[in-house]
């Protein structure tokens, strides 16, 4: 009852035009509706924003944003994909819901989009780059492409219109290209994660996927900047995030949290406190319920994200769920997983154990998988690395976050666990059942560990591997 109260209330406080900060005359006339601006980025990871702690990466007009945002520190994607990422976040619902999951096909059109949501309700929506999702695309009032400036949206937005705007920049997906940057970083002194090999090759593919961000960065500022320059700053909305993890193995395409744990950053003039964070547990779907509501349109009841208003508005309560859900399907080839995360454990189940690791194309043609190459040959790779190369992966994998964020430790087989795991299972089962998963859920697909040790023996035995 409480949060229901409370929606209400932040609904009625934004359809109030007398309350300070959110309807506001301006260059483009007054709406009581609050703008909405999405800052997007293609294949970023936590941690790598100076405002999530890397001291290393030049981001200032994001860590400037950040100062005056709620930060999200346990933000994650509906996959580590783009295509099935933003498929969900543009119909708020799960990538395999809408027959979305694998990489470069559209949701389908029977479900109703958010942006044919806010057209409905008198919103101006426009979108530059990548939407990569062809059918949604096309229902934009405005696309701008890869070549049209920025400023051109604000020219055309009507007169005293609220409006919604998709910025997708292709910033920091490969390729990468050392002659394009306008700042460069020094390969000596980006972070290299314990997941990758520290060597001068890696270390300058890590250097150019941090100048990829700042070019983000800056673009994002110039955005930002139109908005103080048309004088609609008080009553936008603006959201930075990312659809997947960083382009790198362990990371895009994984259910490691470098590949579907995200930044968060949400700014809402009157009603986010400066300087906030919160470590809630969101499903970036969250943010087409969000949107929705503060806009104070009807969300339909299939969709699957959770308003963040209360999060937002600064209320006691934090947590708004107990789960996160997340699936990895055809990503340049067929490697179908799902996951659950909490706030302490994660879940992963793999539908191809005898495949081993598998890469993206983007993963697998890159300078650091060149060096995981080069190094297993000449046998001085990491040997915590050399999982890479082999044959076979777990069918389960459970994770301790807490006690162990690098998830190193897997305790699948440890038998304190086995009732959370069993716990953690049911809730995968549970939410795959529910929005009608195309694979069988893990209490159907695969017997207990109890009583059924024999077949997990042959998976993980040295004669299968082979």
């Amino acid at each position: 009852m409480k949060n229901i109260i409370l929606s209400i209330s932040i609904i009625f406080f934004l359809f109030n035009s007398n309350c300070k900060g959110i309807a506001q005359n301006n260059d483009l006339g007054k709406n009581s509706k609050p703008n909405i601006v999405f800052l997007f980025s293609d294949d970023q990871s936590v941690p790598d924003l100076g405002s999530y702690g890397n001291s290393v990466i030049h981001t200032p007009n994001l860590d400037l944003m950040a100062k005056e945002s709620m930060l999200f520190t346990r933000a994650y994607v509906p996959a580590p994909q783009c295509s099935p990422t933003r498929a969900a976040i543009l119909t708020g619902r799960s990538p395999h819901t809408t027959g979305a999951s694998r990489l470069h096909v559209d949701a389908k059109s029977n479900y109703t989009s958010l942006i044919e949501l806010l057209n409905d309700a008198g919103y101006f929506t426009g979108a530059y780059r990548k939407v990569h999702q062809k059918n949604i695309q096309s229902q934009f009032d405005f696309y701008g492409g890869a070549k049209k400036e920025l400023s051109a949206f604000f020219k055309e937005l009507p007169k005293g219109q609220p409006f919604y705007l998709w910025f997708g920049s292709r910033d920091p997906h490969r390729p990468y290209n050392l002659e394009e940057y306008d700042y460069k970083h020094d390969p000596k002194t980006v972070i290299v994660p314990d997941y990758l090999p520290d060597t001068d090759s890696v270390r300058q593919d890590i250097a150019n996927y941090y100048n990829e961000i700042t070019r983000f960065d800056l673009e994002s500022g110039e955005i930002l900047k139109l908005l103080e320059e048309y004088g609609l700053t008080d009553n936008t909305i603006v959201v930075m995030t990312s659809d997947n993890g960083m382009p790198f193995p362990r990371a895009k395409s994984t259910l490691y949290e470098p590949g579907v744990q995200v930044p968060l950053l949400i700014k809402w003039p009157g009603i986010v406190k400066e300087g906030q964070s919160t470590d809630a547990l969101v499903n970036l779907m969250d943010l087409t319920t969000t949107w929705l509501e503060a806009a104070g349109i009807e969300v339909p009841e299939d969709m699957e994200g959770q308003s963040l208003l209360s999060i937002l508005s600064g209320e006691e309560k934090k947590d708004i769920r107990d789960y996160v859900f997340v699936e990895r399907n055809w990503h340049d080839n067929w490697d179908p997983m799902r996951g659950v995360i909490g706030k302490k454990y994660k879940l992963i189940q793999n539908y191809r154990p005898e495949a081993g690791t598998i890469h993206t194309l983007d993963r697998l043609f890159s300078p650091t998988w060149d060096e995981f190459e080069r190094l297993q040959k000449e046998g001085k790779l990491n040997k915590k690395l050399q999982y890479y190369f082999d044959a076979t992966k777990p069918v389960i994998e459970f994770y301790d976050l807490e006690n162990d964020p690098g998830e190193w430790n897997n305790l699948a087989d440890d038998p304190q666990f086995q009732d959370l795991i069993e716990e953690y299972q049911q809730a995968l089962s549970d939410w795959m059942n529910k929005t009608h998963d195309f694979l069988p859920s893990p209490k159907d697909a695969f017997p207990p560990r109890s009583g059924f040790s024999e077949i997990y023996d042959v998976l993980e035995a040295e004669e299968f591997k082979k």
